[in-house]
């Protein structure tokens, strides 16, 4: 016998037994006028606790096995049932066409994807104006092209070369610096500022907006422009 079971028998046994006995004992005790006996009335407790365990127990565990038989029975899996296809609608069902395949996406590489991160990548051509706080646009942009308003003097970016028209190359641009064509540096950018190659900072690019060193004038500029068309303003602003 296991061990379960035995727990099992043994508390309903004793359940049942000192139910009944101590139920007896105490109705004789009682009817001979002698009161309550207390050994007969814990007798009765204790044998109803013991009988309630073991309905407790055996109920819990009928329980509990029914669902391992429930577990143990796997479901039938059902057999799934294809219809045959009616000789019509296999007639009638079109032939797909073999689709296209795109073509294969050319991986950017590393230079390419620092140029488009650039805070000053060259914009689509469209015409772009620097203006001067207080007194207008100085400055028109459009591409490589380049029109100081204030003299109606053209210049255009080609390469590392800034030709002024109608004269010849005026300035050259080397990595992050400007300088005159057959003369030194003029202007360089450093971050977010643009500083004079042999003379420090010289001014602050804020957004769309350049501020002199000591914010005596300040110019806006109405697109983004890149770096070698942010150099050409330069010089052209600032001068020598």
């Amino acid at each position: 016998m296991k061990r379960k079971q035995y727990i099992d028998w043994l508390a309903a046994t004793f359940g049942v037994f000192g139910t009944v006995y101590g139920a007896y004992l105490l109705a004789w005790h009682y009817n001979r006028g002698n009161g309550i006996l207390i050994p007969a009335l814990i007798l009765l407790i204790l044998g109803g606790v013991s009988l309630l365990f073991a309905i407790v127990l055996l109920t819990s565990r009928f329980i509990a096995s029914q669902k391992n038989k429930k577990k143990e029975i796997p479901p039938e899996p059902e057999e799934a049932k294809e219809e045959p296809k009616s000789k019509k609608e296999t007639e009638e069902q079109p032939v797909e066409e073999p689709k296209p395949q795109p073509r294969p996406v050319r991986e950017r590489t590393d230079y390419e994807e620092r140029s488009s991160r650039s805070s000053y990548s060259f914009s689509a051509p469209s015409t772009i104006y620097v203006k001067e706080m207080g007194r207008g646009p100085l400055l028109r942009i459009e591409g490589t092209r380049i029109l100081d308003m204030r003299d109606n003097t053209y210049y255009r970016i080609e390469n590392s070369m800034v030709f002024q028209e109608g004269s010849g190359p005026r300035y050259e641009i080397r990595g992050d610096q400007i300088k005159d064509a057959f003369g030194g540096y003029l202007y360089e950018l450093s971050g977010a500022n643009i500083n004079k190659v042999y003379g420090g900072f010289c001014a602050s690019v804020s957004g769309n907006y350049i501020t002199l060193h000591d914010s005596s004038r300040k110019f806006e500029m109405t697109g983004s422009l890149s770096r070698k068309q942010l150099l050409a303003v330069a010089a052209l602003l600032f001068g020598r």
